[in-house]
């Protein structure tokens, strides 16, 4: 964990490294000097060994820094002048990409001693051989030593501890705890990871025996002890003590058999992250897969990282990571039949940093007066922090410093509560009231304590208004949501009452070079002018989507510069819509209309063929009655066929009246207008304009009379019989004349009279059964 302050000053950005890799690489850790001692001795078993083994290699597979060196120690004791109580198995080398492959060969030689070598065991020869080792190391860097051990101290057996047993035990006791000091001194932190059976106590007090000293200052840095109580338990006990000794940021690991898939959160804040696999089998394969889809292979770098992997054919892989993509990173394990049983370990480590930007309002205060103070923190890239992962492990504070009074703390909160306007966003607000003793230059700083982080240092510098300041001003901005190269307005009110011309300098601070834009840059206040000002702040073209922020200030550019106001403002930055999207409303309108003129157009077909539709016309055929001053009718029919032409013939001889006959090929014919008048079609006429229930000449002394069916004619149902939506007229009471067809009769033969009396003016529709109602009319 680090305490980290964040300063926010009115200076510009610093220049930007060459590519997001680049600019993160400028924020990674130091290297340190790191130990790691096994214990081989035989109160531990074979598969303590092994589990040790593994643990050794996660620690210095998990170091995020190229340049730490590292040292790996086997010990157990020396019960004879022929044995050695400490082996080198990994001498000192920096730890760059060739020295991590080769780690697998040299911790492979770890092992539990048998008889005849040394199976006690002798923490204070383990213990002064790492402090050498760490103490004579060039890194300039915390000293840190791991100790895996079940914390049994026995050097019953070595003769350089005294003659019998118990003397030796004392003299052991008493050895350790000059070790211990001489630790101290050498500033050498101890770690101890316990194995086997461990003696908790023991495992404590050697890590409160060694130094105190952290990378910051508070209880979950300072060194402490981790007992792995099983190889369950052995990723989480490593990655913990680590992250702790190295102040990094990191989860519980995920454990299982494979084949398997794991997911991990990397944050926006990392810089550098670590993904560590403990495989247990080294036919087990890794395959990673970055956010957004794309394989790591550890080959080659791309446009937003770097990587460097190692350990593909090792017990334990990792992948280094500079500027690492956030967001879930997926790890496949797959292995072959036959190794599939060793349970593996997958976890990730990170380390970050934090950018900020602070404000003070009024930005020049009076003294005793009370004023809000706004912090914004930003990613390492610039982007605001606002996920509620991240923001839950931040401490963020302030303190306000000047000429007049002593130094102040001012509580700083992102709850939604008093001045803080949205909790949860990233912002943090307090109030402070500025000490009725202040005079001359004030600085607000921001405080930051978290856990793997650190944070830059850019104070917001002011100055306490005096009694009628001549020249105010004021800004207006709000948070907003817009795509690249889209801008948002900013009014800047000011005022002079001086009796000089003032130029007032507009300034956009904390944001990345060439994002945002603010325009103007300058605006020029005459002697007792008021002036409303319309700015705006741009985002650049090729800005890709995500939230940015920035400090707006304006300064009085008199002798001396004076700030006159600032504020915080957030931008939320969504990509370009396509042509589509942006012109969704033109495009919806056109829709519609169209939809509109298909539908009038398809409407107005219709309607044209319903106009035209010949269907319910009734065609009546009329002789001259015998005194020639009236006609009758003779034969009928209604028109059933949709269309807009009916053609039928008539049909004469034999004595008998003439008829009407439908025929497709006749040639008569009737239509309809768009008025739905009808038109007769006769080879004599091309067309003869027949008005409801009149007559017309159809061919020599022939009429035709056309009226139209009372109600809409239904098509015939299922079963072939008509339905009539109108009831059907009684039949007449009076006695049929001669030669008039009953229901179900033919037609009479020519020369019979017809059905019809000549007094019989409208028509009749025959119940059925005639020609006049064919069903293939």
């Amino acid at each position: 964990m680090l305490a980290a302050v964040l300063l926010i000053g009115a200076g510009g950005p610093a220049p930007r490294a060459a590519g997001a890799a680049g600019r993160a690489a400028a924020d990674q850790p130091g290297p340190i000097n790191l130990a790691v001692a096994v214990d081989e001795s035989s109160s531990l078993g074979a598969e303590d060994v092994k589990r040790e083994r593994d643990a050794a290699q996660r620690i210095a597979l998990g170091e995020i820094s190229t340049g730490s060196r590292l040292t790996v120690l086997g010990f157990a004791s020396a019960d004879s002048d022929e044995q050695q109580a400490v082996d080198e198995v990994c001498p000192t080398t920096t730890l760059n990409e060739v020295a991590r492959e080769k780690l697998g060969d040299c911790v492979g030689k770890l092992d539990r001693r048998g008889r005849g070598e040394g199976t006690g065991t002798d923490f204070p020869a383990a213990l002064r051989q790492g402090v050498a080792r760490l103490s004579q190391q060039p890194v300039d860097g915390p000293r840190i030593l791991f100790l895996l051990t079940d914390g049994v101290l026995d050097v019953s057996g070595s003769p350089a501890y005294g003659a019998d047993k118990d003397s030796r035990k004392a003299n052991g006791r008493r050895e350790l705890q000059r070790a211990l000091a001489e630790a101290r001194a050498a500033k050498v932190q101890i770690w101890p990871l316990g194995f086997g059976s461990p003696d908790p106590q023991a495992l404590r007090a050697m890590a409160a025996g060694g130094y105190q000293g952290a990378c910051v200052d508070l209880p979950q840095a300072r060194p402490s002890s981790q007992v792995v109580e099983n190889s369950a338990d052995l990723g989480d006990a490593v990655q913990k003590a680590f992250a702790s000794a190295r102040c990094l940021v990191s989860d519980p690991p995920h454990r299982d058999t494979p084949p398997a898939t794991f997911r991990l959160r990397i944050s926006p804040l990392a810089t550098l992250a670590t993904i560590v696999v403990s495989k247990g089998d080294p036919a087990v394969k890794v395959r990673i897969t970055a956010p957004g889809g794309q394989e790591i292979d550890g080959a080659r770098d791309d446009a937003a990282s770097s990587y460097t992997r190692t350990g593909a054919d090792q017990e334990v892989e990792s992948l280094r990571i500079v500027a690492p993509r956030p967001g879930t990173w997926t790890v496949d394990l797959s292995a072959p039949e036959g190794h599939r049983d060793r349970l593996a370990s997958v976890g990730v480590q990170w380390r970050g940093s934090l950018r900020s930007s602070i404000v003070m309002t009024p930005a020049t205060p009076r003294p005793g007066e009370q004023a809000t103070v706004d912090l914004q923190l930003q990613t390492w890239n610039g982007q605001p922090v606002s996920d509620p992962a991240d923001l839950e492990v931040l401490k963020v504070s302030a303190t306000l410093d000047g000429d007049g009074f002593t130094p102040r703390a001012v509580p700083l909160a992102d709850d939604g509560r008093v001045k803080d306007a949205h909790a949860g966003d990233g912002r943090f607000t307090g109030t402070v009231t500025v000490p009725r003793t202040a005079k001359g230059s004030l600085k607000v700083t921001g405080v930051l304590t978290a856990v793997g982080l650190t944070a830059d240092h850019r104070p917001f510098m002011t100055g306490v208004a005096g009694v009628n300041a001549s020249v105010q001003a004021h800004l207006g901005v709000s948070d907003a949501t817009l795509h690249p190269g889209e801008s948002v307005p900013l009014t800047l009110k000011a005022s002079d009452d001086a009796t000089t011309a003032r130029v007032l300098h507009l300034a956009l601070e904390d944001s990345s070079r060439g994002d945002l834009t603010l325009t103007p840059a300058q605006v020029r206040l005459d002697p007792g002018q008021t002036r409303t000002v319309r700015a705006e702040v741009r985002v650049g073209t090729d800005v890709a989507p995500g939230r940015l922020s920035a400090k707006i200030v304006v300064y009085d550019t008199g002798q001396p510069a004076r700030v006159l106001d600032a504020r915080l403002v957030t931008l939320r930055v969504t990509p370009t819509p396509n042509w589509a999207v942006r012109h969704g409303k033109l495009l919806l309108a056109l829709g519609i209309l169209l939809v509109a003129a298909a539908a009038w157009t398809v409407w107005r077909l219709l309607e044209r063929k319903r106009a035209h539709n010949v269907r319910g016309l009734v065609l009546t055929l009329l002789v001259p009655d015998g005194d020639g001053r009236d006609e009758r009718p003779v034969s009928t029919i209604q028109v059933k066929s949709d269309g807009p032409e009916y053609r039928f013939g008539v049909v004469t001889g034999n004595g008998a009246d003439p008829r009407l006959v439908p025929d497709r090929q006749g040639q008569f014919a009737v239509r309809r207008d768009a008025r739905r008048m009808a038109w007769l079609r006769t080879p004599e006429t091309s067309g003869t304009v027949v008005g409801h229930g009149r007559k017309a000449p159809l061919t020599g002394e022939l009429l035709l009379q056309v009226d139209s069916a009372p109600g809409r004619v239904r098509r015939p149902s299922a079963g072939g019989s008509l339905r009539w939506p109108f009831p059907r007229p009684a039949r007449s009471s009076r006695p049929e004349r001669p030669g008039r067809p009953t229901p179900g009769s033919r037609p009479q033969a020519h020369g019979q009279t017809s059905a019809r009396s000549a007094h019989d003016d409208a028509p009749r529709v025959p119940a059925g059964g005639s020609d006049a109602y064919d069903p293939d009319l």
